[in-house]
């Protein structure tokens, strides 16, 4: 079995499990999570602007953590979770799930290449980050709601 085959099931397993999370509160949950990958991208946006020096060991516990929460956060979007608690996502999610799945799984891809890339240094770091920064722009633009 490949690397690739097994990364892929560890994905779908991960997701499966996440699924059974969501029944709980998936629009409080999503948000968190969301909340949460903000901050970690907040403090590697101020490294890779010169407001806070570079620390290679932040950079990379920041993308893990984001990266971590990839397909838990696909998994909260059950059926039923369209509507309600302010929740900013947009129905499209519901109606092309299997875009959303796909960018979810470049955004897997991407933030594993960013935290691989941090111990290189501020250059392979701002590199692969620009590849973040593209699949997370792509899917706000495509399936969360403009902020009000």
């Amino acid at each position: 079995m490949s690397y690739r085959s097994i990364g892929l099931a560890a994905f779908f397993g991960i997701l499966a499990a996440g699924i059974a999370i969501a029944a709980q509160n998936p629009i409080g949950e999503r948000k968190q999570l969301m909340k949460d990958n903000g901050e970690a991208t907040k403090l590697v946006t101020a490294m890779l602007k010169g407001e806070k020096p570079y620390d290679a060991k932040q950079a990379e516990t920041a993308m893990k953590s984001i990266n971590a929460s990839i397909a838990k956060f696909v998994a909260l979007f059950p059926k039923g979770s369209e509507t309600g608690d302010d929740t900013a996502a947009k129905p499209e999610i519901w109606t092309n799930k299997a875009e959303f799945e796909s960018i979810a799984k470049q955004l897997d891809a991407v933030t594993a290449k960013a935290a691989a890339a941090a111990p290189g240094g501020l250059d392979s770091f701002k590199t692969a980050m620009a590849e973040v920064g593209k699949t997370c722009k792509a899917c706000h633009e495509k399936f969360r709601l403009e902020k009000k």
